[in-house]
């Protein structure tokens, strides 16, 4: 079981700080792994950074000031170089060509400890910035070839794609390490991309499947698509990234299960489609076919619906978008999970967000220690 710690690149925090955190996660035996994730915007709508719902406010002017994720990978590899690099991007906003040249270096940079996760694009990486909205999925279908040509290919090759043309292209045939590159998602279009022609899949839980029985179908449904286009099951990894508010006290938990930021989150992103709200008996005043991912621009929502959901977000709301605990309790809801042939896992603990900067130190270690637990259950279930 090959575990992950994601952190949040934010220019507020210095370097130094980064630097640190990342050699607590390299000190610790039970972190395989760091991921960075390539964002240009925050999921925060503007009206809940405020003070009174995170302490975070009274420090950062906003959440948005996000480092490249590329550029910083690198620092990452040469600070803490045993650990494996993770990545996320989109397959909108970075030409594949430039792209897979950018994987390659990387993938030389940390002797092929790479992973990257692609996704096919969320909205508010997008219009805001002049990019397209409505090409994600026949973007990730070129690209994905298109890496998949540069890997396996020694000479120049032609392409022609929906979005992209190629005509005699070479990126040269130097490739002593490669990166693994995995879809981020669990919509039908993407897992057909995906298993034509990418090395794994990474999704999230409970927001995209609620229950480990989900899960399991859903890889064992990944694992037949694969099998019926030739490619080998055993040969493709399966990852999930898991909700997580992670403390010991539960008084710190009961607060943040009050916090208006938090419960905007689990509303809006604790089902990635909110049509799954709806079929649990727990509906969202969200205007019809409202995701997060196609809809939700923090700086476009008028007040009166970040207060309406704000206000219908209800305790089951938070129960169902969350496995909250100490380590050790997390770790037992994650390990059901685990069960249906995952080999890889990431927690995003939310706690943090909404908690002092004093407590940033203290959060890290909790992360490693679930990663620790996980572990060990994982192995305990193993034998």
């Amino acid at each position: 079981m090959e575990t992950c710690v994601g952190l949040f690149p934010d220019r507020h925090v210095p370097i130094p700080v980064l630097a640190e955190q990342c050699k607590l996660l390299e000190a610790s035996p039970a972190v395989d792994g760091v991921l960075l994730p390539d964002q240009l915007a925050s999921f925060v709508p503007e009206q809940l950074w405020r003070p009174e719902y995170t302490p975070m406010a009274e420090h950062m002017s906003d959440p948005d000031s996000l480092h490249d994720a590329f550029t910083l990978g690198a620092y990452v590899a040469a600070v803490a170089p045993s650990l494996k690099l993770h990545l996320t991007t989109d397959a909108v906003r970075r030409p594949p060509a430039e792209l897979v040249q950018s994987l390659l270096t990387l993938a030389a940079i940390t002797e092929g400890r790479l992973n990257v996760q692609i996704g096919g694009g969320e909205i508010k990486q997008t219009l805001p910035f002049g990019h397209p909205t409505n090409q994600a999925m026949s973007r990730l279908s070129d690209l994905l070839q298109i890496y998949r040509r540069v890997m396996e290919s020694d000479k120049p090759f032609t392409f022609d794609g929906k979005r992209w043309k190629f005509i005699d292209a070479y990126l040269g045939g130097a490739k002593p390490f490669k990166p693994e590159v995995w879809g981020l998602g669990a919509g039908p279009m993407l897992l057909d991309h995906v298993t034509s022609w990418a090395d794994g899949l990474a999704t999230s839980v409970p927001s995209a499947f609620a229950s480990p029985d989900r899960i399991g179908t859903a890889i064992e449904g990944v694992r037949r698509q694969l099998e019926r286009k030739g490619r080998d099951p055993k040969q493709f990894r399966f990852g999930l990234w898991f909700s997580v508010l992670l403390h010991e006290d539960a008084a710190q938990l009961e607060r943040a299960f009050t916090n208006p930021l938090v419960k905007f989150v689990s509303g809006a992103m604790g089902r990635i489609d909110t049509q799954l709200w709806h079929e649990e008996g727990l509906g969202l005043p969200f205007p019809p076919g409202w995701t997060y991912f196609k809809d939700l621009l923090p700086y476009g929502m008028q007040d009166s619906l970040v207060e309406e959901i704000v206000s219908a977000v209800t305790p089951a709301h938070i129960e169902r978008a969350w496995l909250a605990g100490s380590p050790a309790d997390v770790a037992q809801q994650v390990q059901p999970y685990l069960e249906a042939g995952v080999d890889w896992v990431m927690a995003i603990d939310y706690l943090p967000v909404v908690g002092s900067p004093a407590d940033a130190a203290a959060a890290a270690a909790r992360g490693a220690d679930l990663c620790a637990h996980i572990k060990k259950l994982n192995a305990k279930a193993a034998s």
